[in-house]
């Protein structure tokens, strides 16, 4: 069980749809976000499954996390990775 409200989780995960700077790596797509006071980094899988909140960094420190989107929030950051890293 996470710590953070579902309210901020659902932040992030909106601030990460709004993303323009995906990094493609051999755990998928990700993206860093500034929510709240800290950066976020929000994860795709490489293959199939849900995003997930994989942590994040502050003046506080780190964190490690692994916080599952739900399936539509999943498919948001789909689309908005897709569109960032599309060759135009």
């Amino acid at each position: 069980m996470s710590a953070l409200s579902e309210a901020t989780i659902a932040g992030i995960f909106t601030a990460a749809t709004t993303a323009t700077n995906w990094t493609r790596t051999n755990l998928g797509l990700r993206t860093e976000v500034a929510y709240d006071g800290s950066t976020w980094t929000v994860q795709l899988p490489p293959e199939s499954g849900r995003a997930y909140i994989a942590g994040s960094n502050s003046w506080g420190g780190s964190t490690c996390e692994y916080i599952e989107a739900t399936w539509s929030q999943t498919f948001a950051l789909v689309e908005a990775a897709l569109a960032a890293t599309r060759v135009h």
